[in-house]
C-alpha cells in the first residue's frame, strides 16, 4: 500500500479544509473559503510558481496589431509544490486533481473563462479580480439569481461546482491564480 502524501502542517490543514468544502458544497453550490490556520495563508503565498510571462505590452490598449485582448490570460506550467498539493487533495477526495496556474495581466477587462464540465478550486496567490459565477441551466438565458458577482483577493479560495461557469474580470493589478480541476474518480 502506498504511503499517503504528506505536506507541511499549514498546507495539510488547507487540503483538509478543501476536501471538507468539496464534500459539503459539491451538490449545493459555490463556496468562498479562507483558511482557518493563520499560518496557511503565508504558506500558500510562498508556493513557488512559474515566472510571470513576459510580454511586450502592458495594457489591453497596447496590444500588438491583430490581438484581441478579450482573454489576456496565460497559463503556466504547474510547479512541484502545486503538484504535491493537488496530489494530496486527490488522495483525500479519491479524484484526479490537475493543477494549473493562470496569469491575468493588469488593466484587462475580460479574463479567464471556464465552463462547468468539472469542479474547480481557484486560489488567488497574488493580485485581485472580479469573478462572475453563473449556474449553467442548459439555456443561454441565465436568470439574475443564477449569477453571483464577487471580488477575489490574494489568499481567497473559491470552490466552483460542476454545474457553474466562471469568468474573471476587472483585473487592475497583475494576478496569479492556482486552479485545481477535480476530475473523474481515481
Amino acid at each position: 500500500m502506498r504511503e499517503p502524501i504528506r505536506l507541511e502542517k499549514p498546507l495539510e490543514s488547507f487540503v483538509e479544509e478543501l476536501a471538507l468544502c468539496v464534500a459539503t458544497h459539491g451538490d449545493k453550490g459555490p463556496a468562498l473559503l479562507w483558511p482557518e490556520d493563520f499560518n496557511t495563508l503565508p504558506e500558500l503565498l510562498r508556493i513557488s510558481r512559474p515566472a510571470y510571462p513576459r510580454t511586450s505590452w502592458r495594457r489591453v490598449g497596447d496590444l500588438p496589431a491583430g490581438a484581441t485582448g478579450e482573454h489576456p490570460e496565460q497559463p503556466g506550467v504547474p510547479t512541484p509544490e502545486a503538484e504535491l498539493l493537488s496530489s494530496a487533495l486527490g488522495e483525500r477526495l479519491g479524484l484526479r486533481v490537475r493543477p494549473s496556474y493562470w496569469f491575468l495581466r493588469s488593466m484587462s477587462v475580460g479574463g479567464r473563462q471556464a465552463s462547468g464540465a468539472v469542479e474547480r478550486i481557484l486560489t488567488v496567490l497574488e493580485g485581485a479580480c472580479r469573478c462572475k459565477l453563473t449556474r449553467e441551466t442548459g439555456t443561454h438565458d441565465a436568470r439574475p439569481h443564477d449569477t453571483v458577482d464577487l471580488r477575489l483577493r490574494a489568499g481567497g479560495t473559491l470552490f466552483v461546482p460542476r454545474d457553474h461557469a466562471y469568468e474573471l474580470l476587472d483585473v487592475h493589478t497583475p494576478t496569479v491564480l492556482l486552479e485545481l480541476a477535480l476530475g473523474e474518480a481515481a
